[in-house]
């Protein structure tokens, strides 16, 4: 049995993988999603523990583990890396595509969320920030929000409102809905709401990163990149769904 974490691009492409190769998975999110399975796939929620997912990992027979989920889950990363170090399975980080990062004054790359806190503060106060960070991250950036028009996009889902909603942020202020896979719709949206900053993740391709640098490149807007976390050195990268076919095949021989 192997065990995914997914709910992103790169977890639909790791169940296509396992179909082909008609190997029995269990999918995992953290919070409760829409997924199709095929007939070798078992669905589950809910957050692990260390203890809970090596637990989970010994009762269900688990011989490795496909990490497909956010490139920004750290408190996962951080999970499997003890749970397999006691286990001692495998785990196969399935990679996005990410672009190159680009040497260019007006965008500027941080390490975490403080740093870009600080940045916002120290370099764009009464600037009309976009932050397209996520609804959890929200909180991380209150003491700048509170005193400069903000806005922030995520999820039309009534999970993700309520997130934004404890935290008081304007519900008019909001921008439902995914991220805009041209330039020409993030550009409009740049236009529409007047932004003079904007900030995101390094989520890669499919989290549109292109898409957002070019649009806040053709406008001259200066854009805040949070820089993808490490991985833990147990983690073998697998590039591509070839790749991981290859290893998950000779593996299950």
């Amino acid at each position: 049995m192997i065990l995914v974490f997914g709910g992103t691009t790169e977890g639909k492409q790791a169940i296509e993988v396992l179909e082909a190769l008609q190997l029995s998975y269990i999918y995992s999110t953290k919070t409760a999603i829409n997924v199709e399975l095929g007939k070798n796939g078992l669905y589950r929620f809910g957050a692990f523990s260390v203890e809970d997912l090596t637990q989970f990992i010994s009762e269900k027979k688990i011989t490795s583990i496909v990490h497909a989920a956010h490139p920004f889950a750290e408190e996962l990363h951080k999970t499997i890396d003890a749970a397999v170090k006691k286990s001692q399975i495998s785990v196969y980080r399935l990679q996005r595509a990410y672009p190159e990062r680009l040497q260019n004054t007006m965008i500027y790359y941080v390490n975490d969320y403080d740093d870009a806190l600080n940045l916002l503060n120290e370099k764009f106060t009464g600037k009309t920030l976009l932050g397209l960070t996520g609804v959890q991250t929200i909180e991380k950036f209150e003491s700048f929000w509170k005193n400069n028009e903000s806005y922030f996009r995520i999820l039309d889902r009534e999970s993700s409102k309520e997130i934004a909603f404890k935290c008081n942020f304007p519900e008019n202020q909001l921008i439902l809905g995914y991220p805009n896979t041209t330039i020409e719709a993030e550009i409009a949206l740049f236009q529409q709401k007047k932004i003079e900053v904007v900030i995101t993740k390094e989520s890669g391709n499919s989290g549109a990163l292109s898409v957002k640098i070019d649009a806040a490149k053709q406008l001259n807007i200066p854009i805040i990149i949070i820089k993808k976390p490490l991985l833990p050195a147990s983690f073998q990268l697998v590039n591509n769904n070839y790749e991981l076919s290859h290893l998950l095949k000779n593996k299950s021989e």
